[in-house]
């Protein structure tokens, strides 16, 4: 069984488009170690981030992340077991860095590809369910989803 969550968490202000990149290759690095997958996406100061792995190794990586002091406001919004990987390749985040018009057109080239997945692809368990909903939520701008709990 592989092991997956979703958290979200707000970037602490005036962190930078490089800081950003070093977090990215940082989590390519010890995920591939760890063999750990999953899918990071950031926009507008807000991440949203799924892990699978195994349990442990993803939750040690979890409370690491918790405690970076490059974000804040961290919550998990739902964790479960599934028989296989979503994310067989540790590779995806997105950033929107109005500033940067050249990036522009990519930006959105990838933020409609994850608009059309989040809405068209199989969401065969929870966990999954809830990190599509939030994609399509935080990148059309809408917010997370709010658990009762």
């Amino acid at each position: 069984m592989v092991f997956q969550i979703t958290y979200s968490s707000v970037a602490k202000p005036g962190l930078s488009i490089s800081e950003i990149e070093e977090i990215i290759t940082q989590a390519t690095q010890y995920n591939t170690a760890h063999d750990i997958t999953g899918c990071l996406i950031y926009n507008n100061g807000h991440f949203l981030q799924i892990l699978e792995g195994e349990k442990q190794l993803v939750m040690t990586l979890l409370n690491k992340i918790e405690l970076d002091d490059r974000h804040d406001h961290f919550s998990i919004l739902s964790e479960g077991q599934t028989n296989l990987r979503t994310f067989n390749e540790w590779a995806m985040a997105f950033y929107h860095d109005p500033l940067n018009a050249h990036l522009n057109s990519e930006v959105q080239e990838i933020k409609s590809s994850l608009l059309e997945i989040s809405t068209s692809s199989e969401k065969s368990n929870f966990v999954m369910k809830v990190f599509w909903y939030n994609v399509k939520n935080l990148l059309s701008e809408k917010g997370y989803f709010k658990s009762n709990s």
